[in-house]
C-alpha cells in the first residue's frame, strides 16, 4: 500500500541521513485530537462539504507509535448520500471511477518516525464490507487502496451516541515492512447533508482512538454548528386507505405520510383513527408480542420508507407490544438501518403516538395493518366514510402540523358498491341489504335504494338475486303473479321476470324507494339453506340495476352480509 509514492524520497532521506533514523525512540502513546472545518455551510438540512482534520501526538520525531483502531461518530442528522451514481457504488467498487468519490484529503505519516510521507488521498464509497453495514469507504491514493475498507454503519436505536452514522477504520503501521506512523489525516467529506436540530449545546463530531502500543481507547470530540433550523419547510401530507374483508369486520389499514427532501424530518406523529369507522379489535390481542427479543412474535403489518439518501426502499415489521393495559405499537427495520419505532396506543382515543424519530430524511413513511381474523381493527360499516388524522412536529419542535385523510372503507356492503355501465347513475346508492330467515327455509331480503341529491329520480329496478334464491312466479292462464313483493316508498306499477330477474317498475318516478321480498316471493335451494343452517355462510352477492327518469341505468352490485343467522 502507498507503494511508489514516496519511496524514492524515503530512501533518499536514509541514505542522507546515514541510516541513523533507524534507531528510533521507544513508542509513545498516541493523543488524538480534532478540528472542524464548516467554512463551505452550516445551514440546517442542507447539503456542505466538511472538513475534518485529526492529528495524533506525540509529533513527529522518535515516535513510531502509529493509531490502529479509529471510529468516527458522526452526530444524528449528519449523513452521507449513499444514493449517488444511482446507487451503484454500494454494488461495485472502481477505484479508477471518480463517481463515487466523497471525499479528499492529505495522509501525513512517517517512516521510521522521522522521514515524512505525505499522500494525497481519496475517499469512495464501495460496497459494504460486511452484512450489516450501509457501505464501505475506501482510502484512495491513485487507484491503489490504502488499508482495509472501512465499515459505514447506522447506529441503532437506543444507541448512547444517538442514531447516526459510525465510520470505523483499521489504519496501517507499515508500508511495505517498513514501520510507518500516522500523525495526521486531514480531510473533506464532501456533500453531507446537515442535521436539522439547532440545539443550545451544539451536537459533536467525535473520534474514538487506540494505538498499536496501547489499546487504551482515546476519544475527543468537537462541536458542529448548525444555523437556520426555523428556516426549513415542513408540510407533511397524510393519506389512509381501509379494506374490510370479505368474510369479517375486521379491516386492513394503511397509512402514508408522505414530505418533499428539502422538508424537515418529524421528531413525532400522533396517528388518530375515527372511532365512528374503525374501532380496535379485541381479536388483534392474539397478537400481542410480550418479549419481541424472543424471535417468536407473529407481525400484525409491515412498513415501508423511502430515503433520498438511500437508493431502495427500507421495509420492516410492525408488531403488537407492550401489555393489555399498556399497548404500544412497534415498527422494527432491519440493518442496514437498525430502527425501533415504538409508539404509544391510546384505545380510548384511537391515537397511536411515535415519539422520538430519527433526523433522517423520508420521503414516504407507511405502515399496513393487516386485516384477517386477527387484525388490529374492525367496522360496523353503519357509515363507512370518515376523517383521519395525523398529528407531526418537526425534529427541532417549533412546527407542528395537522394534516386531515378522508377515506372511505372499500368493502362494506352498506356503501355504494361497485357500479357499472350506464353512462352516469347520477349518484345511486343500495344501502341498509339485509337478508333473514334462510336457515329455516323461509328467506326474505330487503335493500333500500337512493339516488343523489339534484339527480333523476328512480323508475325502475331489475333485481338479480344472490345464488341459491329465485323469485317464485305463479301463473293463471297467461298471466303471471307474483306475491311477496313489498316497496316502500313508492307505488308498483308492474312485476314480471325478465331472464331469471325480477323487474320492478313504479307509477311515479322517485328519490328513494325500500324492496322487501318476503318467503311468499323466494325460493331457497337446499345448499344455501344448509350453509345457513352451518352458519358457512358470510355474504350474499346482490345485483340491482336502477333505470332513472331519464332512461339511464346505473348497476350497483352489493355484498350482503347482514344475514340474521
Amino acid at each position: 500500500m502507498w507503494k511508489g509514492i514516496r519511496w524514492v524520497a524515503v530512501m533518499g532521506a536514509l541514505a542522507a541521513s546515514g541510516l541513523a533514523a533507524l534507531a528510533p525512540s521507544a513508542g509513545a502513546a498516541i493523543t488524538p485530537a480534532i478540528s472542524l472545518d464548516q467554512s463551505a455551510g452550516k445551514a440546517a438540512g442542507s447539503t456542505a462539504n466538511l472538513g475534518v482534520d485529526l492529528t495524533f501526538s506525540p509529533s513527529p520525531a522518535g515516535t513510531t507509535d502509529s493509531p490502529d483502531h479509529m471510529t468516527l461518530n458522526l452526530p444524528p442528522g449528519l449523513l452521507a448520500n449513499a444514493s449517488i451514481d444511482g446507487g451503484s457504488c454500494l454494488t461495485t467498487a472502481d477505484l479508477n471511477d471518480s463517481a463515487c468519490e466523497v471525499g479528499s484529503g492529505v495522509v501525513t505519516a512517517y517512516a521510521y518516525g522521522t522521514i515524512p510521507i505525505p499522500t494525497n488521498v481519496t475517499f469512495d464509497l464501495v460496497p459494504p464490507p460486511s452484512p450489516g453495514d450501509l457501505a464501505g469507504l475506501a482510502v484512495n491514493s491513485s487507484g491503489t487502496q490504502v488499508g482495509a475498507t472501512a465499515d459505514i454503519k447506522v447506529r441503532p436505536s437506543g444507541d448512547p451516541n444517538g442514531v447516526g452514522v459510525t465510520i470505523q477504520f483499521v489504519l496501517p503501521n507499515s508500508l511495505d515492512g517498513v514501520p510507518i506512523s500516522i500523525h495526521e489525516i486531514s480531510s473533506t467529506f464532501d456533500g453531507l447533508r446537515y442535521p436539522t436540530t439547532c440545539p443550545s449545546t451544539p451536537q459533536t463530531f467525535g473520534v474514538a482512538v487506540d494505538s498499536y502500543a496501547d489499546s487504551t481507547v482515546k476519544s475527543v470530540s468537537a462541536p458542529l454548528a448548525v444555523t437556520g433550523c426555523s428556516a426549513l419547510p415542513y408540510s407533511p401530507t397524510f393519506a389512509v386507505t381501509a379494506t374490510r374483508d370479505s368474510n369479517d369486520r375486521q379491516v386492513k389499514i394503511v397509512t402514508n405520510v408522505t414530505q418533499s427532501a428539502s422538508e424537515a424530518p418529524s421528531r413525532s406523529v400522533a396517528l388518530a383513527l375515527p372511532y365512528a369507522q374503525l374501532q380496535p379489535s379485541i381479536a388483534g390481542l392474539q397478537r400481542l408480542c410480550l418479549n419481541l427479543a424472543s424471535g417468536t412474535c407473529t407481525p400484525v403489518g409491515s412498513v415501508t420508507a423511502s430515503s433520498p439518501l438511500y437508493p431502495k426502499a427500507l421495509t420492516g415489521q410492525a408488531y403488537l407490544t407492550g401489555s393489555v393495559t399498556s399497548l404500544t405499537l412497534t415498527l422494527v427495520f432491519p440493518p442496514p438501518f437498525p430502527l425501533t419505532l415504538v409508539g404509544s396506543v391510546n384505545l380510548v382515543s384511537n391515537v397511536t403516538t411515535f415519539t422520538g424519530l430519527p433526523d433522517i430524511p423520508l420521503t414516504s413513511l407507511q405502515v399496513a395493518l393487516d386485516g384477517g381474523a386477527n387484525g388490529l381493527f374492525a367496522t360496523l360499516c353503519h357509515n363507512p366514510s370518515g376523517t383521519a388524522s395525523a398529528t407531526l412536529t418537526d425534529q427541532n419542535g417549533d412546527k407542528t402540523v395537522t394534516a386531515p385523510a378522508n377515506f372511505t372503507i372499500a368493502g362494506c356492503p352498506t356503501s355504494s358498491g361497485t357500479t357499472s355501465g350506464g353512462g352516469g347513475g347520477g349518484g345511486t346508492q343500495v344501502g341498509a341489504s339485509k337478508a333473514s330467515g334462510l336457515a329455516s327455509g323461509h328467506p326474505s331480503l330487503s335493500f333500500r335504494v337512493t339516488v343523489a341529491k339534484g339527480a333523476a329520480k328512480l323508475r325502475a329496478l331489475t333485481v338479480g338475486l344472490p345464488r341459491g334464491l329465485k323469485v317464485i312466479a305463479h301463473r293463471a292462464g297467461h298471466k303471471l303473479t307474483i306475491r311477496g313483493v313489498r316497496v316502500r316508498g313508492a307505488a308498483v306499477k308492474s312485476l314480471a321476470l325478465s331472464h331469471g330477474k325480477l323487474v320492478i317498475r313504479l307509477r311515479r318516478a322517485v328519490s328513494s324507494a325500500t324492496v322487501t321480498l318476503s318467503g311468499a316471493a323466494l325460493a331457497e335451494s337446499a345448499r344455501l339453506r344448509s350453509q345457513a343452517a352451518r352458519h358457512k355462510l358470510k355474504h350474499l352477492a346482490l345485483t340491482v340495476i336502477a333505470e332513472n327518469a331519464k332512461g339511464r341505468r346505473t348497476t350497483i352490485h352489493v355484498r350482503v352480509t347482514h344475514l340474521g343467522l
